[in-house]
């Protein structure tokens, strides 16, 4: 019974999350697999699906519908496409988000396998994960 309570009412902090990611960690990652699906202007259902299988392994906050996330992600990822000045601020704040070397490079693998999803990576998308190993070393 006080199992029961404590999973109710209980606070859960990043250290009880089975993913070891904090919320801001897991949307950071989203937001960069996004930016990264748009890298070589096209996008193929293969990434997508990779994207959805990896938020499915997150614990996902429920109270964040991952749905609507994921549609301001790829907005804020499509607007980061066509501007140098969101580009840099929509980067900088996916930096800030993955606060642990640990994560970024957790982060710089799945771009390294959304990359490889769709059977073939293209020279801006190899290009692109250049540019993040920079961006987040």
């Amino acid at each position: 019974m006080p199992s029961l309570i404590k999973k109710l009412f209980g606070k859960s902090d990043a250290s009880a999350q089975k993913d070891g990611l904090t919320q801001p960690q897991r949307e950071a990652i989203v937001d960069l697999l996004s930016y990264c699906m748009y890298a070589d202007n096209f996008v193929f259902l293969a990434e997508n699906r990779f994207i959805t299988d990896t938020v499915a392994k997150f614990d996902w906050d429920p109270k964040i519908p991952f749905d609507q996330f994921s549609v301001r992600s790829i907005a804020n990822a499509r607007n980061a496409t066509e501007s140098q000045v969101y580009r840099d601020q929509f980067l900088a704040s996916i930096r800030d988000r993955l606060d642990t070397a640990a994560v970024k490079g957790q982060a710089l693998e799945l771009c390294h396998e959304l990359f490889l999803a769709d059977g073939a990576r293209s020279e801006e998308e190899d290009a692109m994960l250049q540019n993040l190993r920079k961006l987040l070393e």
